[in-house]
């Protein structure tokens, strides 16, 4: 038996890319990420263990390691057209003929799993080995029911791009472990001069041209039941139910199209239920999320 920090880290949307950029092209693609991925873990100290389909799975001689690791990786995609979910967990593994088993293998694939596209998450047990400068660098989400797993485990999130780091300084204190700090996050959430707050208590809000919704947005290009924000396993999610779909341009990445889609609302930005946020002038929709903590 060995202790090792496990990383995994799968495409988002496959399906999508090969749609969109054709059989050649996407396999192409995921070839050179693929590539891309190889050559930041093994600069990190790392073990490129096995790929499967456009996914990896690797190990770390540390989880601070496995940070830089997961980091570099998204870095590398940053300006690509794929997108990224990436998880990491320290635990025992059993190696075997130049790969790894064990649990820690198998709670790092769940962990990539629960991450949306172009996020790392993490567990309690990296976090707590991580410097302090790194732990400043996480938010804690929930306690994650993972599929296979007997009980929830502590889940986090990593900033990793300057954007998210910078913008986590400026709205957010830093995050550390949960039995340390209590910790309330809200979604703040502005149509034109109307301000809605969303919290753990107050779980949802929906949006639409129907006089049934929440938030009656009187737009052309939006449905009658259009779409939903709620919060779900510490997160703030939109979720689009509409026909033209939701634009969603989260501040210093490429804006996102949802159509029967959702996405995780995170730092700030605006939305536009129907419309590119850029493109109309008469109705304005901006959110941004607050995290506060207290020490314990």
């Amino acid at each position: 038996m060995q202790q090792l920090t496990i990383l995994f880290a799968d495409l988002a949307g496959s399906t999508k890319l090969y749609q969109a950029e054709g059989d050649a092209r996407a396999h192409q693609l995921i070839s050179d990420s693929l590539a891309r991925m190889k050559e930041v873990i093994e600069q990190n100290k790392g073990t490129l263990l096995r790929t499967v389909g456009d996914a990896v799975l690797a190990s770390f001689p540390s989880t601070e390691n496995a940070f830089h690791g997961a980091v570099g990786i998204q870095l590398a995609h940053n300006n690509s057209l794929l997108s990224l979910r990436v998880g990491f967990h320290y635990g025992e593994v059993i190696p075997d003929k130049g790969d790894l088993y064990g649990n820690a293998v198998n709670i790092a694939a769940r962990v990539a799993s629960f991450a949306k596209a172009d996020e790392i998450c993490t567990t309690h047990d990296c976090v707590a080995q991580l410097p302090e400068a790194l732990k400043s660098r996480t938010d804690f989400l929930d306690q994650v029911d993972l599929k296979g797993i007997d009980k929830p485990l502590p889940v986090y999130r990593v900033y990793w791009s300057n954007d998210t780091i910078a913008n986590q300084t400026m709205i957010m204190t830093s995050s550390n472990l949960p039995e340390r700090y209590n910790v309330s996050q809200y979604l703040e959430i502005m149509v034109n001069s109307e301000r809605l707050k969303l919290t753990a208590e107050k779980k949802s809000v929906t949006f639409g041209r129907g006089t049934n919704n929440d938030v009656v947005i009187n737009h052309k290009s939006t449905s009658r039941n259009h779409a939903s924000i709620e919060f779900t396993h510490g997160r703030f999610l939109v979720k689009d139910n509409s026909t033209n779909g939701t634009y969603v341009d989260r501040t210093g990445r490429p804006i996102d199209f949802l159509r029967r889609e959702e996405i995780v609302l995170d730092q700030f930005g605006c939305i536009g239920f129907g419309w590119k946020p850029a493109d109309e002038d008469d109705v304005k929709i901006t959110f941004r999320l607050v995290v506060e903590e207290e020490m314990a």
